[in-house]
């Protein structure tokens, strides 16, 4: 499938848990346009406002609290970033 940039997309890791889907996030892995969903999960003090997951071919971006809140929005950029990296990992090796 191709995003609408005209990419390849990877759709295969979009099912990480049974939390409500919140979105996705298109991020750019090498020439591929890998879409990440984005995931409501359960509010936790020790835990940062969003965290990128992985579970075997699944992955997730999850956030806590508000998605509207710019320290959620900081948090979701840095998981974002975090997916990058990982995904790079995993799709470029």
């Amino acid at each position: 499938m191709l995003s609408p940039s005209g990419r390849p997309t990877f759709e295969g890791m979009q099912n990480l848990s049974k939390t409500e889907l919140v979105g996705f996030v298109e991020l750019e892995v090498g020439s591929l346009a890998v879409q990440v969903p984005i995931r409501a999960a359960a509010a936790a003090t020790e835990l940062p406002l969003a965290s990128f997951e992985a579970e075997g071919d699944n992955c997730a971006i999850l956030v806590r609290g508000d998605t509207s809140s710019k320290a959620v929005e900081v948090a979701l950029r840095n998981a974002a970033q975090e997916a990058v990296k990982h995904l790079s990992k995993k799709l470029l090796n």
